[in-house]
């Protein structure tokens, strides 16, 4: 068996953490303050989770939900389970935004508003290392 990303102690920029989740900036800011809660064990099937992971996801989706409003006040959320590239069970928090947001001179744009977001090549804004964790920074604070 490979090993899984998500299981990795260097997942990403790194913004909360609870018993059964971690809450991870997405390294992709095509949509601003993009993460995802990763669960803390290695699952790869959502029915899988046990009682306990269930009832604290739906505490840190809250969580994560308010930071980003907070921060940057979303017109909406997506919450998803893709699983695609990762099998390790993630729920992407996806804050969707109906005109630009800036985030220290750098804009931020949702094109697809209010239809589906872009995905795949030419879709990714990629920061710098030091921008992220900025971002991250702010984000933990908020």
């Amino acid at each position: 068996m490979d090993v899984c990303p998500l299981c990795a102690p260097d997942l990403g920029p790194m913004l909360f953490t609870s018993p059964h989740w971690q809450m991870v900036l997405n390294r992709n800011q095509n949509l601003l303050g993009k993460g995802f809660l990763a669960l803390r064990r290695h699952v790869e099937r959502v029915p899988d989770l046990t009682p306990d992971e269930w009832q604290d996801l739906h505490t840190q989706i809250a969580h994560a939900t308010a930071r980003l409003e907070a921060a940057f006040q979303p017109d909406h959320f997506n919450y998803v389970f893709l699983q695609n590239q990762e099998r390790h069970v993630h729920l992407h928090v996806i804050p969707r935004y109906a005109a630009a947001r800036t985030f220290e001179g750098v804009t931020f744009t949702d094109p697809g508003y209010p239809g589906h977001y872009a995905t795949g090549p030419g879709s990714e804004h990629l920061l710098s290392a030091a921008l992220l964790d900025r971002l991250a920074a702010m984000l933990r604070s908020s």
